[in-house]
């Protein structure tokens, strides 16, 4: 019996689950063990609803049976089937909890996920890891770290998880100094030689504008991996650092470790950004001629980006109409404010035809547009754009933050919301005010 059950168990984990099912029906007695496997094979191989036919049959289950089929649900989507069998499940360990508890966050069902934590009898770390992954990855990451100071406060070990999560969230409000208050805590805690929250940390404060502390999180970790160079490579590239992007992106196959299409990427982003035109037309044919990696849109992209912001507009357009796939409204819009920089109306007329066709309700593209047709003179094009856009729906309400002693304070337009509004007008007037007297003086 113990080697027919093995024997299901490596079926299941080669996926040939219907070899495993065959072994399982022969078998002439059958344990829970055996039963619980073959419920689990099925979860793994994405069958659902075999694992359930087999759970149904069981004549006598336990928490692994309960708990398997909660996760198979849930990480399958279908979390109301998960919560209803959750619900009737006999005894609930903290296993159960923290399945169906990260089911509901996937499925972006957060506030139900908070309402099931808090009855946690006694969460674990791992219950405290997955609320707080999930209110980051449903675009909560104020309330995330909160949860994660909480866990401190109860006196919860964090796992790697939990700060990895933290970590993200910080970066996703670029608060610098959270980011440094969560890299102390990690040291406390001996997390400095683990490679994912290393790159997580790395990630943060480059989101936070402090390279000097990316690199030396960088230099301090004893293992890399292919994450921790394009966390690297993407943060120079994405902030405009071409050479120091290009410079890592060296280092890295001088290590012995393979680009990839993020590695890539990183690398034509810092190009555009700092205008190196060749050695990004270089980069970019070399990826599928030298690595066999394909480029994608986004890397099309770039290097649209790349040429139109150095002029070669018509270079620009041969590679948007020779892609070997149907351009998005990016691209007409890349090209189009390369048209716009360089004075070319011809071809900001064509552009803009094809960005309108794809985005006729897109405002931004339309200010660009309204601008090509205003500098040809073209006024009629103009005053049906303008006319257009009064008809359409309000744009959404754009706002800006500052961050003042770890707390972030949010603004927008006309905005009389913040509690010290009556604090804070006077004194911007009072401010302009002087920079005026100065202006004039």
């Amino acid at each position: 019996m113990v080697e027919e059950t093995k024997r299901i168990l490596d079926y299941s984990q080669k996926g040939e689950i219907d070899y495993a099912r065959r072994i399982f029906e022969l078998m002439t007695h059958r344990d829970t063990v055996s039963w619980n496997v073959m419920i689990r094979g099925y979860v793994e191989n994405h069958r659902i609803s075999h694992a359930r036919d087999v759970f149904d049959r069981m004549p006598e289950r336990n928490a692994v049976s309960w708990n398997t089929m909660v996760m198979g649900y849930a990480q399958e989507g279908k979390t109301d089937i998960a919560l209803k069998l959750f619900v009737v499940m006999p005894h609930k360990d903290v296993v159960a909890w923290t399945a169906i508890i990260t089911g509901l966050s996937r499925a972006s069902k957060i506030e139900d996920a908070w309402c099931l934590f808090k009855q946690i009898p006694e969460p674990n770390s791992v219950s405290w890891s997955s609320i707080i992954s999930g209110f980051q990855h449903n675009g909560l990451a104020a309330e995330s770290l909160n949860l994660f100071k909480e866990m401190l406060s109860a006196g919860v070990e964090p796992t790697s998880h939990s700060f990895t999560s933290a970590l993200a969230a910080s970066a996703d409000l670029a608060m610098f100094s959270v980011s440094q208050q969560l890299y102390s805590q990690l040291l406390k805690r001996g997390f400095e030689c683990n490679t994912p929250i290393g790159n997580s940390t790395i990630s943060t404060f480059i989101k936070s504008g402090s390279f000097y502390c990316a690199k030396r999180v960088f230099v301090s970790l004893h293992v890399r991996d292919t994450v921790t160079w394009n966390s690297m490579i993407m943060g120079y590239g994405q902030h405009g650092y071409g050479r120091e992007a290009i410079m890592v992106f060296h280092q890295m196959q001088k290590a012995r470790f393979l680009p990839d299409s993020i590695s890539f990427m990183g690398v034509l982003l810092g190009c555009s950004r700092h205008g190196f035109v060749e050695e990004g037309k270089r980069y970019f044919y070399s990826m599928e001629k030298d690595y066999g990696i394909p480029p994608g849109p986004e890397h099309y992209a770039c290097l649209v980006d790349l040429l139109a912001r150095s002029g070669s507009l018509k270079e620009a357009t041969d590679v948007i109409l020779e892609m070997p796939f149907e351009p998005t409204p990016i691209f007409w819009r890349t090209l189009l404010n390369g048209c716009k920089i360089w004075g070319d109306l011809e071809l900001g007329v064509y552009a803009a035809s094809q960005n309108l066709k794809l985005e006729p309700y897109n405002s931004s593209a339309h200010l660009i547009v309204s601008d090509i047709y205003a500098a040809d003179g073209r006024g009629k094009e103009v005053r049906e754009i303008r006319k257009q856009m009064r008809e359409q729906e309000a744009k959404e309400l754009g706002c800006s933050w500052v961050e003042i002693k770890g707390r972030i304070h949010l603004f927008a337009s006309r905005d009389e919301t913040h509690p010290e509004s009556d604090c804070i007008y006077p004194t911007l007037k009072l401010l302009f005010n002087d920079m005026s007297e100065c202006a004039i003086v």
